[in-house]
């Protein structure tokens, strides 16, 4: 008899039949209408609590039923108190079935996480961060591979360069292997997550100064999966040390390296090696957008070294960038301008050589540029001992550049030769006026002397004799002379010289061109 009240369409009728006829005071009616109304009632009774219109529901319920049974309404004539009892509790019932429905639905996003919340705490439950995986076992194999944002420009006075890396490590850890607690895929654990687990201590070698990003939040990715991989990636601005080689500067090809290993572990602990991509790309992935100012990056090539050390070796890692210098700026800061700094100091060989004010400062402005010129070039380099290609180049303009200025200086010197040369003739008539006159005073002395006193005759011999003696001084002081115009006999007209330099110059800086370019320009 229980069981049958206890249906739970029979309980709903009865219930909404008693809220009908609480009016009459007949409970029987409440009884009669239930059991005229089982087997549909509850979906209907429900519906019109909510519509607040109950009567409704039940007299649309009363016009379909066609089912009547008397023996429970006589069993409720005789308990009514039984009955009441009964209804109320059928109200609870219906009450807690709709609150645990809606409380089903609620809580389901709650319990996943709180399933991954007690993941994570098993998982470091009893974990220990200062032991390695595999303790006991083999070395931890570490595959990396990086990608690269940003290259920046190469400082050659520092000799550095800046770049800009995502690093990516992968290794296992038995120890956080979840796959016998949930069946999800992949666990994505926050950044601070590395600080309570074991991480390889990577570090870069030749590093000055680096740096991880923390805009807006740290740049770490840290990813668990169902076996213990771990996959664990970090942003990275890396200044380090570049050696140069600036022998063919500016047309040389620098090697760079970015080499990486263990910090606090040995080949025995942590072996580090190129993590193959799996689509088939290189383990260092460069952005195409990348593009350096002064260089073109050529490729980069990578390998796997072990570096030995007193207290053992450790495994290594080193990733080299090959870039070739761009000319072009220097091309138009340094070659083309001494080129046209030589040239202008040729237009010095059509000047005439009498004008030396101008010959003198063209030549002397040509020559403190040019050297200005060189300091401008050498600043931005490094101080070494050996010689550059550039320097090779800015020297030999400056020796064209002095060159015109020797070149003027030698035809200045001529033309005073020349100046001086003028002057012979005249010594030349005195030396043949002094002929005749050693005749004149010949024939003076044979007309005098007789008619003279034997005194006064030697004087007159004595005066003629003295103006012998300076006669023949004359003709010794002009021997040197005659002897350097036959030297400079070879070369009648210094202007001549100028005409050869028009040509020989333009021709020799031609010459040397095709020779510094044919070698230094094979790239």
């Amino acid at each position: 008899m229980i069981d049958h009240y206890l249906n739970s369409d029979t309980i709903s009728l009865f219930f909404l039949e008693i809220i009908e006829t609480n009016n009459r005071g007949s409970v029987e009616a409440a009884a009669m209408s239930s059991c005229e109304n089982n087997g549909n009632a509850l979906p209907q009774f429900f519906f019109g609590l909510r519509l607040g219109s109950p009567k409704f529901v039940y007299s649309r319920r009363m016009q379909r039923s066609e089912i009547a049974c008397d023996k429970p309404a006589r069993m409720l004539n005789r308990n009514e108190g039984f009955h009441s009892v009964l209804m109320v509790w059928a109200a609870l019932v219906v009450s807690s079935e709709q609150y645990s429905v809606n409380t089903s639905s609620d809580n389901k996003p709650f319990k996943a996480y709180a399933n991954s919340t007690k993941i994570v705490e098993t998982l470091l439950k009893e974990y220990d961060k200062r032991i390695r995986p595999g303790v006991k076992g083999s070395p931890v194999e570490v595959r990396v591979d990086m990608y690269v944002a940003n290259i920046w420009a190469m400082q050659e006075v520092k000799m550095e360069f800046t770049i800009d890396i995502y690093l990516r490590q992968y290794w296992r850890d038995e120890r956080l292997a979840f796959g016998h607690l949930t069946s999800d895929p992949l666990l994505t654990l926050s950044s601070n997550i590395n600080k309570q687990i074991w991480v390889p201590s990577t570090y870069f070698l030749k590093t000055k100064k680096a740096y991880f990003h923390d805009v807006t939040t740290e740049n770490y990715l840290l990813q668990i999966r169902p076996n213990g991989s771990i996959f664990y990636s970090i942003r990275l601005t890396i200044t380090t040390s570049c050696t140069l080689d600036l022998r063919r500067f500016p047309h040389d090809t620098q090697l760079c390296t970015l080499a990486l290993e263990s910090y606090g572990y040995q080949t025995t602990d942590v072996w580090y090696a190129w993590n193959p991509r799996d689509d088939n790309t290189s383990a260092i992935f460069v952005n195409n957008e990348v593009e350096l100012p002064q260089f073109e990056l050529v490729n980069v090539e990578k390998e796997a070294v072990i570096n030995k050390y007193n207290i053992g070796n450790h495994s290594s890692l080193v990733a080299m960038f090959k870039m070739k210098r761009r000319i072009g700026y220097f091309l138009i800061d340094t070659y083309v301008p001494s080129t046209i700094i030589v040239i202008i100091s040729w237009i010095s060989f059509w000047i005439n050589p009498d004008t030396a004010p101008a010959r003198v400062a063209l030549g002397i402005t040509t020559v403190l540029t040019m050297t200005t010129l060189i300091s401008s070039a050498r600043a931005s380099l490094p101080k070494v001992s050996y010689v550059k290609a550039i320097d090779w180049y800015l020297l030999l303009c400056l020796i064209f550049v002095f060159g015109s200025i020797l070149e003027y200086t030698f035809i200045a010197f001529m033309i005073n030769v020349k100046n001086k040369s003028k002057r012979k003739p005249s010594v030349d008539s005195e030396w043949g006026d002094g002929s005749k006159k050693q005749e004149e005073r010949t024939e003076l002395l044979s007309l005098f002397a007789p008619k003279c006193s034997p005194r006064r005759g030697n004087a007159l011999k004595r005066v003629l004799s003295q103006a012998e003696t300076d006669s023949l001084g004359v003709e010794s002081k002009t021997f040197p002379e005659k002897t350097e115009r036959e030297k400079w006999y070879f070369i009648s007209n210094p202007h001549t010289i100028d005409r050869c330099s028009r040509i020989g110059f333009p021709l020799t800086f031609f010459a040397f061109n095709c020779i510094y370019w044919l070698v230094h320009g094979k790239g």
